[in-house]
């Protein structure tokens, strides 16, 4: 009798047991199609003065980032260090030294898959093809040289994932050690792009030549710049500026643009300075280099002092002479873009 009962309660709650363990083994099971969708990337963005790295979760179904795990980023002046027209042996070194480190970071917060950008240093120097094999074959890391505009692009993508507003009324705006990018979508998905070759390390050594007759090479600072040559260093920016195209003026003018500040420049050096959030205007940054202009290195601090008064000045120029009166910040890089970008992996 008591057999009997125990085997027919067996039967009545064999179904939820099953069903249980089926469940189980879909949310657990290194096969269920979530597990299959999310990895751990690692992304780098070999700029022209500063090496990022990004470890994040990403849905490689969807190509949706999830989470950013880990970031960190290590200096390494590529762009000093290439007057020759080609990468001279210690900055190689240091280079080789700062992806290690990266890569080692990436390990320790699991990251299953490595690959990253090089950028306008590495379009300049002609040995970036060796350099770049390189740090395939010893470090494991796919490490892709683009062009200027797939740049842009990238930039473009990581800004529009991370800002809640409508793409069509944005126009990214992305400063490096050696390249300036501005770029938009028209009504027809176009990009519009505006390719600068000026930026933050370029800008600093036109002011230290063409303004303080000062020889680049012999002179890392063009500090303290000083109050009599301000006006002189904003109408230099404001004369780079006049190459954007006309397409990107009009856009800046049309009502409800935003403008979407993104990379170092925006987001590190104008943002430490203006003490700002996620937004600063035309009139914070002329107050700031009014108190600011007299300053030399070790009153500015930091690793990045000999760009910081310039880039303020590059930024002031252009904001003048194309009407543009607040940036909104978002802070995203390179990383970012390729972290969704299935072309990467």
């Amino acid at each position: 009798m008591f057999r009997s009962v125990f085997i027919k309660k067996i039967f009545l709650f064999f179904p939820v047991i099953v069903l249980t363990g089926y469940l189980n083994a879909c949310v657990h099971s290194p096969h269920s199609a979530e597990s299959k969708c999310i990895v751990r990337r690692a992304a780098f963005d070999i700029g022209s003065e500063t090496t990022k790295m990004k470890v994040a979760r990403v849905d490689s179904c969807l190509q949706k980032k999830i989470e950013i795990v880990y970031k960190k980023e290590i200096k390494v002046p590529y762009a000093e260090n290439n007057q020759s027209g080609s990468l001279n042996p210690q900055i190689r070194n240091s280079g080789i030294i700062a992806l290690t480190e990266l890569k080692n970071e990436a390990i320790n917060n699991r990251a299953e898959a490595f690959a990253g950008v090089a950028t306008e240093s590495f379009r300049q120097a002609s040995d970036s093809a060796d350099f770049l094999l390189e740090v395939k074959v010893k470090r494991g890391i796919k490490i892709k040289l683009i062009n200027q505009e797939q740049e842009a692009v990238l930039g473009y993508m990581a800004a529009s994932s991370a800002f809640a507003g409508r793409p069509e009324k944005n126009i990214v705006w992305d400063i490096g050690g050696e390249s300036m990018q501005m770029v938009f979508s028209d009504e027809n998905e176009k990009y519009i792009i505006y390719r600068g070759e000026i930026a933050s390390i370029s800008f600093k050594e036109k002011i230290l030549k063409h303004i303080l007759q000062r020889k680049p090479g012999q002179y890392s600072s063009p500090n303290p710049i000083g109050k009599e040559n301000l006006k002189k260093a904003i109408q230099m920016a404001e004369s780079f500026a006049g190459d954007v195209p006309e397409e990107i003026k009009k856009a800046v003018r049309k009502p409800g643009t935003v403008i979407l500040g993104i990379g170092g420049v925006h987001n590190e050096s104008i943002k430490k300075q203006l003490k700002s959030r996620d937004e600063y205007t035309r009139q914070e940054i002329i107050e700031a280099l009014n108190s600011r202009i007299e300053l030399n290195d070790n009153e500015i601090g930091g690793y990045y002092a000999d760009t910081e008064i310039s880039n303020l000045i590059l930024v002031l120029g252009f904001m003048e002479k194309l009407g543009v009166k607040r940036i909104r910040l978002v802070n995203v890089n390179l990383t970012d873009g390729i972290l969704i970008d299935p072309s990467y992996w």
